[in-house]
Parts: C-alpha cells; structure tokens; sequence
C-alpha cells in the first residue's frame, strides 16, 4: 500500500480555520458582511456573545464560534442575514445541538440541503431560520425578511458554508 500526500493541497485548505467558513463579500451576490465576526474560543467569551443561549452549547463540548451579518437587497428592501457556525468538535456533539435545538415547528429541508441534516423554520413572524449540521459544525442562519426570495438567499448561504465544511474535509492522502 503506498501513501501519497497531496502536494497541491495548502496548509490553510487541510487545517481549515472556522473563520474560512464564513461567505466573503459578495460570495453571495449583493450581500456583504456589517463588520467584522464575532469569535468566541471558550464558554465565557460565548456568553458574552449570547448570554444563557451558550449552554447548550457549552455542554455538548463547544470549541469556538463565529458569528457574521451580512447585509444585502431583497426587492429594494435591505436585509440583514444573521449567521452563526460552531466547531462543536466533533460529529455526535454538532448532532445532539441540532436535535436539542428543535422547537418541533420545523419542516425537514430534504432536497439538495445543506449539511447532514438541515430545516427550515418559518415560526418566526418576520424572519425565516435555517439550520444545518454537518461533520462537525453546527450552523444557524435568520433571515430577518419572509419572503421567497429571502429564504433562497439563506439556503444559498447555508449551501455555502456546507461545501466550505466539506472542502475542509477533503481527502489529504491518496491511497493504492
């Protein structure tokens, strides 16, 4: 059996930082970040973030966060898109935060989803909610517009930040 190392693969792509998840400007058509993220690497910086949110968080292993906004145009509206990914460390832990984290109003998003498992929560009387796990993310994107055209601009992103994860993934060595 001969192992080969992917040369071509760069450090940053093998050893992606949860800060490369995050969509760039305009990665999404029209839709910019409003500063900068926000970053929490321990439970006491994650509750600063989102006060007694965190808990959940914290006891099924949180590692670190990053929370973005971004802002763009939807029918001549502009619109804020709250996005929210944590390292949770591994698979088991990003799973049991997304089923701990079900409200039951829920729809399952099963055709070309984002992640492992994905839903859509259009509870919210003036945002949509989607949220994803895969590997070992958890992922929450609000969209503060209900619209068609709203709701595919947050699949768009959560779409995005999926295929970030699994680029991170990606097999590092070849073997034969």
């Amino acid at each position: 059996m001969a192992v080969f190392v992917c040369l071509s693969c760069s450090k940053e792509r093998q050893e992606k930082d949860i800060l490369n998840l995050l969509p760039v400007d305009n990665e999404i058509s029209g839709w910019t970040r409003e500063g900068e993220p926000e970053i929490a690497e321990n439970p006491t910086q994650l509750f600063e973030l989102i006060d007694g949110e965190g808990q959940v968080y914290v006891d099924h292993g949180f590692v670190k966060s990053v929370f973005q906004n971004y802002t763009g145009d939807i029918s001549g509206t502009t619109v804020r898109l709250r996005l929210r990914i944590f390292d949770m460390g591994g698979s088991t832990s990003a799973k049991n935060v997304y089923d701990a984290l079900t409200t039951g109003s829920e729809t399952p998003w099963t055709d070309d989803n984002a992640g492992l498992e994905a839903r859509i929560d259009e509870s919210p009387l003036f945002a949509y909610k989607l949220d994803f796990w895969d590997s070992k993310f958890y992922v929450s994107i609000v969209i503060e517009n209900k619209s068609d055209a709203a709701l595919a601009v947050a699949k768009l992103f959560a779409l995005n930040v999926s295929e970030a994860i699994r680029e991170g993934l990606s097999l590092k060595r070849i073997t034969s």
